[in-house]
């Protein structure tokens, strides 16, 4: 279900980018969803647009900055597909710096040395998107610089 919900919210985002209003896009022309996951892909759209951290027009997007370049490791860990989905999302607004630095750091922990897919990024954005602890906090995976291991 998650994963659906994130298909529909990259297509909502996408109708507000292009001018379309929430409340005028047509339920019934989203069909393969169900009542859950419509209120779902709402409900975050609306609570990220009410706290201002959706990019609304092309003007916005331009003053977002480039994310980093992959290393040549997180490359053979990433696929092209897989790291063009990511970036698709950065642009829309659906990631920030942040979580997209989290994704990266996903797919180069993974234990079973696969390469990381567009399924797998899905899962991920899902779990972060959907995650209520994970927003407002910072859980990174490695040392920020200024912390010790006792």
């Amino acid at each position: 279900m998650q994963n659906n919900v994130v298909d529909l919210i990259i297509y909502l985002v996408k109708r507000v980018h292009i001018g379309a209003r929430l409340k005028d896009i047509k339920l019934d022309k989203l069909r393969g969803y169900n009542h859950s996951e419509i209120s779902a892909a709402y409900s975050w759209l609306i609570q990220k647009h009410e706290a201002g951290e959706l990019v609304g027009d092309q003007a916005e997007m331009k003053n977002l900055p480039a994310p980093r370049v992959l290393h040549p490791n997180e490359h053979s860990r990433i696929s092209a597909d897989a790291y063009g989905y990511m970036l698709e999302l950065y642009y829309l607004g659906i990631l920030d710096a942040r979580r997209m630095e989290r994704l990266i750091e996903y797919a180069m922990l993974r234990i079973d040395n696969e390469v990381t897919c567009i399924a797998d990024v899905k899962e991920w954005v899902a779990g972060m998107i959907f995650d209520s602890e994970y927003l407002g906090s910072d859980r990174s995976l490695f040392l920020k610089g200024n912390e010790t291991i006792n």
